[in-house]
C-alpha cells in the first residue's frame, strides 16, 4: 500500500521513528513534505530529484533507475525511458530551424548555449548531424577538414568560456595542437573592442559640474600616466554619478584601453555601457540554498 505515495507525499501518512528506524502511521494531522530543489545545470542531481516527484514508491537509487526490469546507467537515462523528458531530438530540430536564417557564427553560439543549459544527452551526434552547417562559412576558405574543425572548436571554445564553461567538458574532438588558429584573441577580449563608443557619451566631459569634473580629471591623471589608483565615487541619488561613468568609460575605451564596466546587480550594469554584473564578469560562484534572497 505504501508504494503508492510519491516521495514528497510520504510524511503525509508516515512519520519516521529514529529508535526502530522504521515509518510509523501518522495519527495526527498530515504534514506537507518537500524536496530541496536542483537546477537543470546540476545534472544527475536534477534528475534524481525528476524522478523521485515522478515515481511511486521507489524502494533505492537501483529501484529509481529501473525501467521494465531494465537497470539504467544514469537517472538522466531512467527519466528519459519513463518519458519524464525529451530527447535529443527537439533540440537537433532547433538547430535545423536555425541553420536556414541565421549565420553559421550566431549558429556556433546556439550551440553553445545548448550545450550549456539544455544538457543533451549525446553532444558527439549533435555536433556530428550539424557540422555541415557549423562549418559552411570556414568550407568557403579552407579545404583541409580538419583545420576547418579546429577553427570552429576554437570559435565555440571562446563561447564556452565566455559563460563559464570549459570545452573539455563535452564529448567532442580535441583542438590539433600544432595548427594554428585564427582566434587567438580571446573573445572576451574580441567583445570588449567591439563596444561601441556613444558621441554624446564622449562629449559628457564638457557638461560635467565643478565637483565632478574634479573626480573625472582625478581619475583621467591616472589613466593617462598609467598610475593605478582606487577610488569611491559617492553621492545621494540623482547627483549623476551614472553620467560620470559613462564620461569616463567612453575616454578610456576612446583611447582603445579597455574598461571593465561592472555593477553589483543588473540594473546598475544595464545603465553603463558594455556594463555586466560582478559575479557574471568575474564568473564569482553563488552558493545557494533555502535561504537564499
Amino acid at each position: 500500500m505504501e508504494r503508492k505515495y510519491l516521495y514528497k507525499d510520504f510524511p503525509k501518512q508516515f512519520t519516521w521513528n529514529a529508535g526502530s528506524r522504521r515509518w510509523n502511521r501518522r495519527v495526527l494531522k498530515p504534514q506537507r513534505g518537500r524536496l530541496v530543489s536542483a537546477n537543470l545545470a546540476e545534472g544527475e542531481r536534477y534528475y534524481l530529484r525528476l524522478l523521485l516527484s515522478n515515481v511511486k514508491g521507489p524502494t533505492s537509487f537501483e529501484d529509481l533507475c529501473t525501467v521494465n526490469g531494465v537497470k539504467c546507467p544514469t537517472f538522466r537515462r531512467a527519466a528519459l525511458e519513463i518519458g519524464l523528458m525529451e530527447n535529443d531530438d527537439c533540440l537537433s530540430q532547433c538547430l535545423t530551424e536555425a541553420s536556414l536564417f541565421q549565420f553559421p557564427k550566431a549558429l556556433r553560439g546556439l550551440f553553445a548555449t545548448i550545450w550549456i543549459f539544455c544538457k543533451p544527452g549525446d553532444v558527439r551526434k549533435l555536433w556530428n548531424d550539424h557540422f555541415h552547417s557549423l562549418s559552411e562559412y570556414h568550407r568557403l576558405h579552407c579545404v583541409y577538414i580538419h583545420r576547418v574543425q579546429d577553427m570552429i572548436l576554437a570559435n565555440i571554445r571562446g563561447f564556452l568560456q565566455s559563460m563559464g564553461t570549459n570545452i573539455n567538458q563535452f564529448d567532442l574532438p580535441k583542438i590539433t595542437k600544432d595548427v594554428k588558429l585564427q582566434y587567438a584573441m580571446h573573445r572576451e577580449v574580441q567583445d570588449e573592442y567591439k563596444i561601441v563608443v556613444e558621441p554624446e557619451h564622449l562629449s559628457a566631459r564638457d557638461s560635467l559640474s565643478f565637483d565632478q569634473k574634479i573626480v573625472y580629471d582625478e581619475i583621467m591623471t591616472r589613466v593617462d600616466n598609467d598610475r593605478p589608483g582606487l577610488f569611491f565615487i559617492d553621492g545621494p541619488g540623482g547627483t549623476r554619478k551614472t553620467f560620470v561613468y559613462k564620461a569616463l568609460l567612453a575616454q578610456v575605451r576612446s583611447c582603445g584601453i579597455i574598461a571593465l564596466a561592472i555593477a553589483s546587480s543588473g540594473v546598475a550594469a544595464n545603465n553603463m555601457p558594455g556594463g555586466r554584473t560582478t559575479h557574471s564578469r568575474f564568473k564569482i560562484p553563488i552558493n545557494l540554498n533555502n535561504n537564499s534572497m
